[in-house]
C-alpha cells in the first residue's frame, strides 16, 4: 500500500508539473484540449482524428469513468495509478466530493481525489491486449508519455441522503490531453508539409508566364506569402484563363498582387493608392489568405450595394479578421469590403 501511495503521489507530481505549461501542440507531440458536459446517463464520446482514438466519460453507477479507447476499444489509460488500492484518478464518482456520513461536502475526511484528474496513456498499448505487469518489459506505470488532466467546472449531485452514496448526474469539464506524434500522425503531417511546399512553389514556368505577362523582375519579384502562391480563373469574363500571383516589391518590401488576364495584360494591385472606396495599400502587407471567388457578389459590411461581378474575383483577408473582394469593372480593379 505504500508503494502505492508513493507511486501515485510521483506520478500526480510529475503530471502536474507537465500541465503547468499551455495546451497546445510543441515539437514533437500532439495537444487536445475540450470543453464539455455530459449528463444523465449517457456515456461522453468524442473521436480524435488524428491519432484515431476516442476520448470517453464512461457510464459508471456513481458518476463517470475516464477512458482513452484506441481502434480496437482498448483503453490507453489502465495504468494510470494507483493501479489498487485508493480511488483511482479516472473514476469522478459523487461520493468524492461528500463527507463519509454524506451529510456535507468532503472536507479531507474521505480519502478520493477532488476537481482536478490526473491521468496518463501510452499508445504503446495499441495492439498488446492490454497492461499485463508481470510480464517482463511491459509498459511503466509511473512513467507514461500520454499525459491527461481533466479538470471539473461545475457538477450535479444526487442520492445525498445520509447512509447513501452520492452520484454524480452532470458533469461540465476540460480535459488537456498531450502525447507524443503518432507515426500516422507524422505522416500525414509530412503529407501536408509536402503539399504545402508544393502550393508555395515560384516555378520557372510561373516567373515565364508572368514575364511575359508584363511583371517586372527588376522592380518586383513573385513571394508566396499567400498559399497557393497561384490563383487562376477569369477575372474579365471573356471566357480567357487569368492568374493572380502575390509580390513583393524589391525596393522596401511592400506587399501586392500581380494580375494577369488572359497571360497577356498585367497589372500591379496593392502598391499606390486607394482601390475603391476603402482598401488601402496597407491592407495587403497584413494578409495572409486568399482565395477565389465565383458567383454573385453577397452583401457586405459597409451597407452599399454588392458590385455585379462580370468575371470571377478574389478575395484576400487576415484569419481572425476583414475581409475584401477585388474584381475587375471593366476598365480596372476594385475592392468591396465583405467584413469580418
Amino acid at each position: 500500500m505504500k508503494f502505492i501511495a508513493l507511486a501515485a503521489a510521483f506520478f500526480a507530481a510529475m503530471m502536474t508539473s507537465a500541465f503547468a505549461q499551455p495546451c497546445e501542440p510543441s515539437e514533437g507531440r500532439s495537444a487536445v484540449l475540450l470543453s464539455r458536459e455530459v449528463a444523465g446517463n449517457r456515456d461522453f464520446n468524442e473521436y480524435l482524428e488524428g491519432p484515431e482514438w476516442t476520448f470517453q466519460l464512461k457510464r459508471a453507477a456513481f458518476g463517470w469513468e475516464i477512458r482513452l479507447l484506441d481502434k480496437e476499444q482498448l483503453d490507453l489509460t489502465q495504468m494510470t495509478p494507483p493501479l489498487r488500492g485508493a480511488p483511482n484518478p479516472r473514476e469522478v464518482y459523487g461520493w468524492h466530493f461528500r463527507n463519509a456520513d454524506n451529510t456535507g461536502p468532503n472536507k479531507g475526511d474521505v480519502n478520493a481525489p477532488q476537481g482536478l484528474r490526473l491521468f496518463g496513456f501510452d499508445p504503446a498499448l495499441s495492439g498488446t491486449g492490454g497492461y499485463r505487469p508481470n510480464e517482463a518489459g511491459g509498459v511503466d506505470p509511473e512513467n507514461q508519455p500520454g499525459r491527461g488532466a481533466l479538470t471539473i467546472e461545475d457538477m450535479g449531485l444526487a442520492d445525498l441522503e445520509p447512509g447513501q452514496k452520492a452520484r454524480m448526474n452532470y458533469l461540465k469539464f476540460n480535459v488537456c490531453m498531450s502525447w507524443p506524434k503518432t507515426d500516422k500522425e507524422k505522416q500525414k503531417e509530412a503529407a501536408e508539409t509536402a503539399k504545402m511546399t508544393e502550393l508555395r512553389k515560384v516555378t520557372p514556368e510561373l516567373m515565364e508566364m508572368m514575364g511575359g505577362c508584363g511583371l517586372d523582375y527588376a522592380a518586383y519579384q513573385i513571394t508566396p506569402f499567400l498559399t497557393p502562391v497561384e490563383l487562376g480563373g477569369d477575372f474579365d469574363a471573356d471566357d480567357a484563363h487569368d492568374q493572380a500571383v502575390p509580390i513583393v516589391r524589391k525596393a522596401d518590401g511592400k506587399r501586392g498582387l500581380f494580375l494577369c488576364r488572359a497571360l497577356t495584360y498585367g497589372n500591379v494591385v496593392g502598391m499606390t493608392g486607394r482601390m475603391g472606396a476603402h482598401l488601402m495599400p496597407d491592407y495587403f502587407d497584413n494578409v495572409d489568405w486568399w482565395s477565389l471567388h465565383t458567383g454573385p457578389a453577397s452583401q457586405g459590411a459597409g451597407g452599399t450595394p454588392p458590385p455585379a461581378l462580370k468575371g470571377d474575383a478574389i478575395v484576400i483577408g487576415k484569419e481572425g479578421a476583414s475581409s475584401v473582394l477585388i474584381y475587375w469593372t471593366g476598365a480596372e480593379y476594385s475592392s468591396y469590403w465583405q467584413g469580418d
